[in-house]
């Protein structure tokens, strides 16, 4: 029997660190997925989509659809970088005078998006890279989401006493996606910081003659960091066995005022699976392969 690909709908804050862009490329070039649509969360989601909508097209994908989601967290107060946090430099790769066009919200394309698969009897895999607002709300739209789709996220960090960004980025959103009763898997930083490019892997974008290559080997140099596999892993985890997991229950710290954001592993039934191990290696080469299309 053919397996066939994973339907997901990839949910990111693209244009910040370059893995996001990096992860949407692996889910175009793996056979294993389908990608239904791709939405935009975080700060400015339309400028985001627009980026997300060049690194499509470059990939001869344009018709794949995006849609702008959230740029809010749940709650519009809540300071989540305090001394602020500018929109990511990858912007900077694109046409200044483009602008966003299309009315639907993210939020709308995945509540009916996620009906018409479960009609089909069908279910699909929501992807968030990003902060969990767009997931969130659908939920609190749509109940009947929940157990008709699976998640598998990229966010948190269960091993150490500190607040992931993702997480962070709405806390309040987190939460109610951990406590939704969902099919969940959680990619955390116990991983993904294991899995960073070197400078022989970077330079293979560089030299590869793909267009798509080239935009990534500028956003690199744009980005001028290490680059940690954080999203491309949590792609990977869809249809290979490079990360492990484990139940766990998680909770999302919301009121202690240090721990805030933190996602806390707490005695009881399980809310998820969590990544605990990953192999390396074997990560770092299949990401290679799919993201230069060899």
């Amino acid at each position: 029997m053919i397996n066939q690909p994973i339907p997901i709908i990839l949910d990111t804050d693209i244009g910040d660190d370059i893995d996001d862009a990096l992860a949407l490329t692996v889910a175009l070039n793996s056979p294993e997925i389908r990608l239904v649509g791709v939405t935009t969360v975080f700060r400015d989601a339309p400028r985001r989509a627009i980026l997300a909508r060049h690194v499509l097209e470059l990939l001869q994908a344009q018709h794949i659809p995006v849609f702008a989601g959230c740029s809010q967290p749940l709650l519009p107060d809540w300071d989540n970088f305090p001394g602020g946090q500018a929109l990511g430099r990858q912007f900077e790769a694109l046409d200044p005078s483009l602008t966003w066009d299309e009315p639907r919200h993210a939020v709308d394309f995945i509540i009916q998006t996620v009906r018409e698969f479960a009609a089909r009897n069908e279910m699909i895999t929501l992807v968030p890279i990003g902060p969990l607002t767009n997931i969130a709300l659908a939920f609190h739209l749509a109940p009947d989401l929940v157990s008709c789709c699976r998640v598998v996220l990229m966010g948190g960090i269960w091993s150490e006493e500190y607040a992931e960004w993702n997480i962070r980025g709405d806390p309040e959103a987190a939460a109610i996606v951990f406590n939704s009763g969902a099919d969940i898997s959680m990619v955390g930083l116990d991983v993904t910081l294991q899995c960073v490019l070197d400078k022989e892997q970077e330079q293979r974008f560089r030299e590869s003659p793909h267009p798509h290559s080239q935009f990534l080997a500028h956003l690199i140099e744009i980005w001028a960091h290490p680059i940690t596999l954080h999203d491309p892993l949590t792609v990977l985890s869809l249809f290979s066995d490079v990360v492990s997991f484990e139940p766990r229950r998680i909770e999302v710290a919301l009121h202690e005022p240090v721990d805030r954001a933190r996602t806390i592993v707490k005695e009881g039934a399980p809310t998820c699976r969590v990544a605990t191990q990953v192999d390396v290696a074997r990560a770092q080469e299949l990401f290679m392969k799919r993201a230069l299309a060899e």
